[in-house]
């Protein structure tokens, strides 16, 4: 029966008329070289009427007419992985990279110097500094009844979205006094009373946290669509960059709150007429939670609270049920449950590059975020140098129950196949769902066919059920024969009695009279 309900599922896709895409005989892109010498771009700022006029009025109308689906994302290369660019940035991930971070300068160093720069990288606000080298941060406090939360949460958050990959300026946790700001001439900043504001001082020091920022020069928020004219570097429109797509995947896992042009921002990096635009993640004290905090004193949705779409529809006069208080038996934590619902989870606020997220665009992020281990995780939750020991243990384990729900999702929307060896004429392929332990083994029925370059048959379907997590193929003759002019092969998929939605491709072809990889589609 099994192998019935395979080959059904098979011949519809043989019988579509499906022609295979055909990648180029040459090895992936890894870079993208959108780092080119460009003139400093304008500054770039939309104002909030104009930004909720475009997401729900011009983005829906324009979505209404537009029949066409979501396309593909074009960042991505023949390997179906993100290219390197200024946009994501990854590094080689091991225990101590985690631990040390971005290569900074550290943390700030007083005396303090109040610049009149207005804050941009905090969700919550703040203030920015020179320090006594230069060096230019952004200060952010704690609120007075969640002592440690926030600052936390943006210090955890920059360290966990920098190992996936991300410009992501790090933050440091700070202790200061009063005694070591002094205003700068154009600052009207009262450091005291923002101090003050917050909880309680230690031993007469105050807990900041302090985002470092590179040299630059701020240019402004990233458009969540279109590209910036100004920037020759900018060739492809940004809602269809997976890179950006899948931030929505990322949030789920942390609990970011309010995905946007307010999470983004963009720096020139260099001399003028010599330097580039690099695009970062900011506003990650909304992360773990921090930003679904609710409060008993909070209004209810019908006073002021609620989604913006809802209050525009109201008029901001339906009454709502206040939400129930976030819980408060550990004040440095935020609302950060141990499950999540990541087919469910959307940002706040319409985002377009949410709406336009794809299985392969998820699948993509559940690799990176399961590239993350555990103790990683540990040495990320170590920078918010959080004070509550149940804190700290919570939020380990919300995040690893989080991680696998992610996985768990997303590696079900695709056939989740990578290719481990081709040694001659066989194939290895690693299934990543039952590699990180989120499906189980001898559980998947596989139905692979091999086709030509124009979407015929190159050797009979084969029907396999491993007892663990790899498969492993000698191509049939027809297939090897087939690979001399371009074969693919194409595997379907059943776990249990569901059907993964998506195929898995990979394509080959001679070259030099030795069998290799030209492409992967998942």
């Amino acid at each position: 029966m099994r192998g019935l309900l395979l080959l059904s599922m098979a011949f519809g896709l043989s019988c579509s008329g499906y022609h295979p895409a055909r990648f180029a005989e040459r090895p992936p892109v890894v870079e993208a070289r959108d780092d080119q010498p460009v003139a400093a771009p304008r500054w770039r700022w939309v104002s909030e009427p104009v930004y909720l006029s475009k997401v729900y009025l011009h983005r829906p109308l324009r979505e209404t007419l537009d029949l066409d689906p979501y396309p593909d994302a074009d960042d991505v290369n023949s390997f179906d992985d993100v290219v390197r660019s200024t946009w994501f940035a990854p590094q080689k991930m091991d225990l101590g990279t985690i631990a040390r971070g971005p290569d900074t300068s550290g943390p700030p160093r007083p005396p303090f110097t109040v610049v009149p720069d207005g804050p941009m990288a905090f969700a919550s606000g703040g203030f920015t500094i020179s320090d006594a080298r230069g060096q230019k941060y952004e200060i952010m406090v704690d609120t007075a009844d969640r002592p440690e939360m926030r600052t936390a949460a943006a210090a955890v958050g920059a360290r966990l979205v920098w190992g996936l990959g991300y410009n992501t300026p790090p933050v440091f946790i700070a202790k200061v006094s009063a005694d070591d700001f002094w205003r700068s001439e154009g600052s009207s900043t009262d450091v005291p009373a923002i101090l003050k504001s917050g909880p309680p001082p230690v031993n007469g020091l105050y807990r900041v946290a302090a985002l470092s920022w590179p040299a630059g020069v701020l240019v402004g928020r990233t458009s969540e669509s279109g590209v910036a004219g100004d920037d020759p570097n900018d060739l492809i429109v940004h809602e269809n960059r997976r890179a950006f797509r899948a931030i929505t995947v990322f949030a789920s896992w942390i609990q970011l709150h309010g995905l946007g042009p307010e999470k983004t921002l963009d720096r020139y990096v260099g001399a003028p007429g010599e330097g580039h635009v690099v695009h970062y993640l900011v506003g990650l004290d909304d992360a773990l939670g921090a930003g679904y905090v609710v409060r008993v004193t909070d209004l209810p949705p019908g006073e002021g609270g609620g989604s913006s779409l809802g209050r525009f529809l109201t008029l901001g006069l339906a009454p709502n049920p206040a939400p129930p208080p976030t819980q408060i038996a550990i004040p440095s934590l935020g609302q950060l449950e141990p499950d999540v619902d990541p087919g469910a989870f959307r940002p706040p606020m319409p985002w377009e590059p949410a709406f336009r997220l794809l299985p392969p665009d998820g699948y993509w992020a559940a690799k990176r975020i399961a590239a993350i281990s555990s103790s990683q995780i540990a040495l990320a939750i170590d920078t918010g140098q959080l004070t509550d020991r149940r804190a700290r243990r919570a939020m380990q384990v919300a995040l690893e129950r989080r991680r696998t729900e992610v996985l768990a999702y997303w590696f079900g929307r695709v056939v989740p196949l990578e290719p481990v060896a081709l040694t001659g004429n066989r194939l290895l392929l690693r299934d990543e769902a039952v590699a990180n332990a989120v499906a189980p083994s001898n559980f998947t029925d596989y139905r692979i066919e091999f086709l030509t370059g124009r979407g015929g048959s190159a050797a009979e379907p084969i029907l396999m059920h491993p007892k663990g997590g790899t498969i492993e193929l000698d191509l049939p003759a027809g297939a090897v024969d087939a690979a001399h002019d371009y074969l693919v092969v194409q595997i379907a998929a059943r776990r249990g009695n569901r059907a993964l939605p998506r195929t898995f491709e990979l394509h080959l072809k001679f070259v030099a009279n030795k069998l290799v990889v030209l492409g992967i589609r998942h």
